[in-house]
């Protein structure tokens, strides 16, 4: 620097030194040639942009500055002898260019990265939640459908339940039809049996009768009766239809019986039969012909039979025996 002015021509203010960033460490160095060089020369100093403010005064002709940040900065010098000789201010502009990832294009990508990167995000996360709503949808389709199936299966459940106990109930009251019938029937047979005896048991006593010559054998209305009772002799065979019909409704009883007592005679069977129905010895007498007493001498008879103890009852022992054949 000179005394306080410059030379003719373009000076240092016009003039602007562009650095790229990796020169952000620079040097001063100044002297002046305004004053002898002598030791008492003393410089003072500031860099606009990164001091605060003038250095003190010092003889030191040189001044390092390094890791600059980026930006415009102008350098400023004044040198003096003495308090009362002061030189003029000298100035020296510099920029420093930020490095290439701070720089405007940059920031840019930068932004295009992060912008990126966030509708990368948010399209990630849209597929996602779609991804997320399409299994939910398919989840609740399939748990929808299992309920389906489910209420479906209990469904058709119920109504085979419904129909198996229809059928149940129909069964039985054809069962109970059938009993029934079959019971009118057997006691219209037990009526045909007894019909049966009493007509052998009066053409017995008739022929009786004649072969005593109690009765003359030419009359004719001994004849005409015995005619009609030989017409009804056709009635032997009701005591086995009774027994086929006593049967189906008390399920084989008189054969399991036959079966397991062969010294048993049809008219033991019979009060087996009226026994099995749980018929009294009152109901039983007039269907055998015979009286209360002889039914009771019949049973007592058929307890010796079916070799019962004295404190096991007969007519117990028979529906026992039906119900474990039925």
């Amino acid at each position: 620097m000179f005394g306080g002015f410059s030379p003719p021509g373009p000076t240092f203010k016009e003039k602007r030194l562009l650095l790229p960033y990796k020169f952000n460490s620079i040097q001063f160095e100044f002297a002046s040639t305004l004053f002898e060089p002598l030791p008492s020369i003393e410089f003072s100093y500031f860099l606009e942009g990164f001091d605060e403010g003038w250095c003190p005064w010092t003889t030191k002709s040189e001044k390092d500055y390094t890791n600059l940040p980026e930006g415009n900065y102008t350098f400023f010098i004044k040198a003096r002898r003495g308090p009362t000789h002061t030189s003029s201010i000298f100035s020296f502009r510099l920029t420093i260019h930020p490095p290439f990832y701070r720089t405007t294009w940059a920031y840019l990508v930068y932004a295009l990265a992060v912008a990126g990167f966030l509708f990368a995000i948010l399209k990630y996360q849209s597929v996602r939640y779609r991804k997320k709503q399409e299994q939910k949808r398919l989840a609740d389709k399939k748990k929808f459908e299992e309920e389906q199936r489910q209420i479906a299966y209990r469904y058709q459940l119920e109504l085979e339940k419904s129909e198996k106990e229809f059928i149940r109930l129909k069964n039985e009251k054809l069962e109970v039809e059938i009993e029934h019938k079959n019971a009118e029937l057997a006691s219209a047979t037990m009526n045909l049996v007894q019909k049966k005896e009493f007509i052998l048991k009066l053409k017995s006593e008739l022929q009786q009768l004649q072969k005593t010559n109690m009765v003359a054998e030419d009359q004719p209305e001994l004849k005409k009766l015995l005619k009609t009772l030989a017409e009804e002799e056709k009635l032997n065979k009701e005591w086995e239809h009774f027994a086929r019909h006593f049967n189906s409704v008390y399920g084989d009883f008189l054969s399991v019986l036959k079966s397991m007592f062969p010294e048993l005679k049809p008219h033991e069977l019979q009060l087996c039969a009226y026994l099995r129905m749980n018929l009294s010895s009152k109901e039983i007498a007039p269907l055998l012909s015979i009286s209360v007493r002889g039914v009771e001498i019949g049973r007592y008879r058929l307890r010796k039979k079916l070799n019962l103890k004295t404190e096991e009852n007969l007519a117990q022992f028979l529906l026992s025996l039906g119900n474990k054949n039925s």
